[in-house]
């Protein structure tokens, strides 16, 4: 008698990393080679499958939606009936959260699914105590592999930063040689850019008069290049006068390297003088200054807010009947988002009693730091001491002793060396002076809240536009840009509202200024 074998139904989880050269093709290779082993493993029939783009690492910022619906369809029984199976092409798919991928293999041994493995050649029951064993060590050493990788990269950020390094994007005017450093290519140098880089020397000679030039406005430099074809590398748009005034503050054209609101010199040449650098600042904040600002101007934050989905300028206009005829800011070019205009200015700026984000900015101790020409000797001596201790603690706390006592003495190594650095650490914020912008509004480190909300009020709008303009750059605290509400957790400003950096950093989320 014929034995009969039933067949079982197959549902794929497929996840890629979308990355610098990743993308989600990769999906296809997984569903290709997971079909394939149906012939080893089989037979069976194919339900609907599971698909996510992005990261399984805990520290993950994007939701992995279709993780979230398989999880939830195993609890629930909607997944299939018991004896189906969970195909997934590596372990590290699942998750790299050990937490997350045993709740996983929970929820399929208590519906009674089961988990085929690809690259194992393998299908698992985690009913049975071995296979149940096998499943969560594997997702355990895809944990540790994530954390190890997290940690090399972060120590690699940290260590370019440490020497003034190449990090984060390109800025315009700039280009970059690459090697292959350890398998990977890498940037290790950073030079001008021969086309892009003498437009930033004119931008800068035009708009401060120097080298027999007449001094120009940043319109005039505006209206000169669109019929030029010059654009932005990034956009592939003209620049606006918003982006020029944004590259005339940008400090790395003065070889300054800005990382978390301390500065330090660059291992990339300048391209501006620091003498050409200075005028242009002063220019640029000098409130008497005859501006592009015309009656019609009278908002602060529509210089620096930009669209999410576009990257375009953002407008002020009446909401029309949905905000009973609130003023609200919109995406400019598209119309791809509408927010209020009051809630925004609420979180943005806030009023005496309830002061918003740039307020506390302002007062904030990590704002204010000398700038790199203008430290005093002491706090230049202090700098390097803490930044050879820094890289000492990293190299013991890396470190693995080979016995007891050695790990003893590591220990109070280590214990002396933090003591030793948060005592630097203090001595440098006493010694560090109020940068450009603490000078405007008369403000320094340990001001009040009440302070700073006065010194703004008082201010005339110019001076608002120029400092709001110099904090919330790329290269500083961030670009503030508008999400969609379809983009976004809630309709609160705090979560349409996204800083974006040119290193990618998040600052005013880690200083507790945000959210």
């Amino acid at each position: 008698m014929a034995t009969v074998v039933g067949t079982r139904r197959a549902r794929e989880y497929l996840r890629v990393s979308k990355g610098k050269g990743r993308t989600a093709r990769s999906i296809t290779d997984q569903h290709r080679e997971n079909v394939a082993s149906e012939v080893d493993h089989g037979p069976w029939t194919w339900g609907e499958p599971y698909a996510d783009t992005g990261s399984a690492s805990k520290f993950a910022t994007k939701i992995r939606d279709d993780f979230e619906k398989l999880l939830a369809d195993l609890e629930s029984g909607d997944f299939g009936n018991p004896g189906d199976v969970l195909v997934l092409w590596e372990i590290s798919r699942l998750a790299r959260e050990t937490g997350r991928g045993v709740a996983l293999v929970d929820a399929c041994e208590a519906g009674g699914f089961l988990i085929h493995i690809t690259t194992h050649e393998r299908t698992y029951n985690p009913a049975n105590y071995q296979d149940r064993h096998d499943l969560i060590s594997g997702i355990n050493d895809a944990e540790k592999e994530s954390r190890l990788l997290s940690k090399r990269t972060q120590r690699g950020v940290n260590s370019a930063v440490a020497e003034g390094g190449v990090h984060g994007k390109i800025t315009f005017g700039y280009a970059r040689r690459y090697a292959i450093v350890d398998g990977r290519s890498r940037p290790v140098e950073q030079y001008g850019d021969p086309v892009e880089g003498p437009l930033v020397i004119e931008l800068f000679e035009r708009v401060a008069g120097w080298n027999g030039r007449n001094r120009e406005s940043i319109r005039a430099v505006e209206q000169d290049w669109l019929p030029r074809g010059i654009v932005s590398r990034e956009t592939g748009k003209p620049f606006s006068r918003q982006n020029l005034a944004q590259m005339l503050r940008r400090k790395a054209y003065a070889g300054i390297r800005v990382h978390k609101g301390t500065e330090r010199p660059g291992n990339w040449p300048a391209l501006i003088e620091p003498a050409l650098f200075d005028t242009v600042q002063v220019i640029l904040a000098d409130p008497s200054r005859k501006s592009t600002m015309t009656t019609k101007v009278k908002h602060v934050l529509t210089g620096v807010f930009r669209c999410s989905n576009c990257g375009g300028k953002v407008s002020v206009r009446p909401g029309g009947d949905a905000y009973e005829g609130r003023l609200v800011y919109r995406c400019w070019d598209r119309d791809c988002f509408t927010i209020d205009k009051a809630t925004t200015d609420a979180y943005m700026i806030g009023d005496a009693e309830d002061p918003g984000l740039i307020i506390k900015l302002l007062t904030s101790p990590h704002l204010y730091r000398a700038p790199a020409d203008e430290e005093s000797a002491e706090l230049a001596d202090a700098r390097g001491k803490l930044t050879a201790k820094q890289r000492s603690l990293k190299e013991f706390e890396d470190a693995d002793p080979a016995t007891p006592a050695a790990a003893d003495l590591m220990g109070r190594k280590i214990e002396k060396l933090r003591a030793e650095i948060t005592e630097l650490e203090s001595k440098i914020k006493g010694l560090a002076p109020s940068p450009p912008m603490g000078d405007h509004l008369d403000l320094g480190p340990g001001a009040a809240l009440a302070d700073a909300w006065s010194a703004w009020e008082s201010a005339q709008l110019a001076v608002k536009r120029a400092l709001v303009a110099e904090l919330l750059s790329p290269d500083m605290f961030g670009q503030p840009r508008i999400k969609r509400v379809a983009d976004s957790a809630s309709r609160a400003p705090a979560d349409r509202i996204e800083f974006v950096s040119e290193d990618g950093e998040d600052l005013l989320t880690e200083w507790g200024l945000k959210g």
